[in-house]
């Protein structure tokens, strides 16, 4: 997509999450389309990497951070991805996953909403999918999480919609490279395969998969034409966690014997799964044949 035409003078973006899987496309994006110092981007503490003159690495919650941010770099545009989504993690940890989550996203909101539009990347794991709909989840159904995860996102977006100029995007699963080659479906399962290690995947647990670069591409003509209101954005594809165990399987033609489904109701001791979240985003695709006429 060319990007480059929403592009005014005074366009000055931060970014928050640029380590996650949707983060980082996002970022790499923005580089290639705005000068560096026009960047602002956000990782979290104590990670080594990336590094560069324009990411800082600190916490989301630090108010005090973000308001010198606001006084100095003066952003025009706030993409907020960052958070946490280990599914584990966060359901043994909810009160942390409520802080970063919706504790970061009230502090965004509260730091940047008179100025800035902002732009939150929440997931299609504010649906249980316990029982999917014919076409996928539109806008207008009504969210029912199951984790942690899908709660706090959830209660983030509550917290976004109070901003005056905002838009929520709700994002399927993204495939593609992480920035560590360690994050994400894709680089999980062939991180374990190069090792010659199990996986076991969910064959009842489906998804709207998108590639990474069309998630940027589509987040962004979202932020720069500073839509607003609640998209959704999945790839076309529905593919359960099985099939994309298969689908790296098949493509680093490792063994069969690696690769094991399951039901995800068999589980003992995980954390509540999701079934089938499939995401309806015709209202994403009318709004760029709009912005992309012809």
């Amino acid at each position: 997509m060319d990007l480059l035409r929403f592009l005014e003078q005074d366009v000055r973006v931060l970014i928050t999450g640029i380590t996650s899987i949707h983060g980082w496309p996002i970022y790499r994006k923005l580089m290639e389309i705005l000068p560096a110092e026009r960047i602002l981007a956000v990782a979290p503490p104590k990670t080594m990497e990336p590094c560069a003159a324009n990411v800082h690495k600190v916490c989301i919650t630090e108010r005090g951070w973000l308001e010198m941010q606001m006084a100095t770099f003066r952003p025009s545009h706030v993409i907020h991805g960052g958070g946490v989504c280990d599914l584990d993690v966060c359901e043994d940890r909810p009160d942390w996953a409520y802080l970063m989550n919706v504790g970061g996203a009230k502090t965004i909101r509260e730091v940047f909403s008179n100025t800035c539009h902002i732009t939150y990347i929440s997931s299609d794991l504010v649906f249980s999918g316990a029982m999917p709909l014919p076409g996928g989840y539109t806008e207008g159904d009504m969210p029912d999480p199951v984790s942690v995860v899908g709660k706090t996102y959830l209660a983030a977006e509550a917290e976004i919609s109070r901003c005056t100029n905002s838009c929520i995007v709700r994002v399927g699963l993204p495939l593609g490279d992480s920035f560590n080659g360690g994050k994400g479906a894709v680089d999980w399962i062939e991180s374990r395969f190069k090792r010659c290690l199990p996986v076991t995947m969910f064959y009842d647990e489906t998804r709207s998969c998108i590639s990474c670069e069309d998630l940027a591409d589509k987040v962004l003509v979202l932020a720069l034409t500073g839509a607003e209101g609640i998209f959704h954005c999945g790839g076309n594809t529905p593919m359960s966690l099985f099939d994309i165990g298969q689908m790296v399987l098949r493509s680093g033609n490792y063994s069969k014997d690696l690769l094991t489904g399951a039901s995800r109701l068999n589980e003992i001791g995980g954390p509540p799964r999701a079934g089938d979240v499939c995401l309806n985003s015709f209202r994403l695709e009318r709004y760029i044949q709009g912005t992309y006429p012809g």
